[in-house]
């Protein structure tokens, strides 16, 4: 078991929504979900944002999966989803202690989606070891996070 953390807030909501959404994307092309798209808007006082592929396209190609008693691969799947708040986590310097919990965002109920039949109903471990997998991924790509970011701040827009 794993405490669980807080989610980061960052002082600059369209910055904070670009380079969540950025995290997306660079995990998305990290595990060959591609080509991805991401879009950003404000409205009345409100950002958005979304990021996603052409599932499709995508899915037509990918081989079935094999096994995954221990979880692993939903778990390494699943940090596509947490990989929004953990650009977060490094933007904002914050120190990563434990999984963040943030139920009421659809990244996280995606995530426990994949990862309920290895783990159970909102098992920390997990979401932690997800979250590990994204923080990893992120940390070494960070200047593709920043490059998408800036167009998404620039355009409100990013396609590959």
């Amino acid at each position: 078991m794993q405490p669980w953390q807080a989610r980061p807030k960052l002082p600059d909501p369209m910055r904070q929504a670009a380079v969540h959404e950025a995290g997306h994307i660079v995990l998305m092309q990290w595990v060959g979900l591609s080509p991805p798209e991401a879009s950003i808007a404000a409205h009345d006082g409100r950002v958005s944002g979304e990021a996603h592929w052409p599932a499709r396209e995508t899915f037509a190609r990918l081989p079935d999966p094999s096994p995954d008693e221990s979880g692993v691969l939903a778990a390494t799947a699943a940090a596509v989803f947490h990989a929004g708040v953990m650009a977060e986590v490094l933007e904002s310097g914050t120190h990563w202690t434990g999984p963040i919990h943030y139920a009421y965002a659809t990244d996280y109920q995606r995530a426990e989606e994949m990862l309920r039949p290895a783990f159970g109903c909102h098992a920390s471990g997990g979401h932690a070891y997800a979250q590990q997998v994204a923080l990893h991924v992120l940390r070494a790509r960070w200047a593709e996070v920043e490059a998408v970011a800036g167009e998404l701040l620039r355009s409100g827009r990013w396609k590959a």
